[in-house]
């Protein structure tokens, strides 16, 4: 995955992201390698689709998932020190080739996923654009809630709203309001797709 900011006339600080984004255990760590990218990479589509939401909010970032094979230097990976510097394969160059398609379009794409069977990189890329632009409209409030939310865990919203200090019939509107409910039955369909893609690689 690629993430670069939109406004690279006043560089992002990743520290936070960056953060977040080792937090879902990649198996390339996240780390800055432009001053206005980061980029790392998964071993399956469930945290990399987690980690397209954290780059989602207020629309900062272009985002480019790449599907395939990715090659990392033999002592790097026996010694866990790998970085997509080091690294070469189909994901990264797909990664790369999709962050510069999502800065294109009318209205720009914002995401694209790209691997070597077209009809499911289409596909995939037509429903992570919805999910992304749902995310990307949230308010600041409204990502505070779903930050404490953990998916699939059922009976969450009190301890949410105590922790936030506001009802937890407020949180229960905030899920409604953000379609949280909508993301987490959509992206198990992606993930789907980025599995099919990943195998016909």
């Amino acid at each position: 995955m690629t993430l670069i900011s939109r406004s690279p006339e006043s560089p992002e600080n990743f520290s936070e992201l960056l953060e977040q984004l080792n937090a879902l255990e990649p198996a390339i760590p996240f780390i800055q390698t432009y001053p206005d990218e980061v980029q790392g990479g998964f071993e399956s589509a469930e945290p990399a689709l987690r980690a397209m939401l954290l780059a989602a909010p207020e629309a900062r970032f272009w985002a480019g998932i790449g599907v395939g094979a990715v090659k990392a230097p033999r002592f790097a990976a026996a010694l866990g020190a790998i970085s997509t510097p080091e690294c070469s394969g189909d994901a990264l160059d797909f990664s790369r080739l999709a962050v510069e398609q999502a800065q294109t379009g009318s209205p720009a794409r914002g995401i694209v996923v790209l691997g070597h069977h077209r009809a499911f990189s289409e596909q995939a890329t037509g429903l992570a654009r919805l999910i992304f632009r749902v995310a990307s409209e949230r308010t600041d409030a409204e990502n505070r809630v779903l930050s404490l939310i953990v998916p699939g865990v059922r009976g969450q919203q009190k301890a949410v709203a105590q922790a936030l200090g506001i009802s937890a019939q407020a949180v229960s509107k905030t899920l409604v309001r953000s379609y949280y409910h909508e993301q987490e039955a959509a992206l198990p369909a992606l993930a789907e797709i980025l599995i099919n893609l990943d195998q016909d690689s």
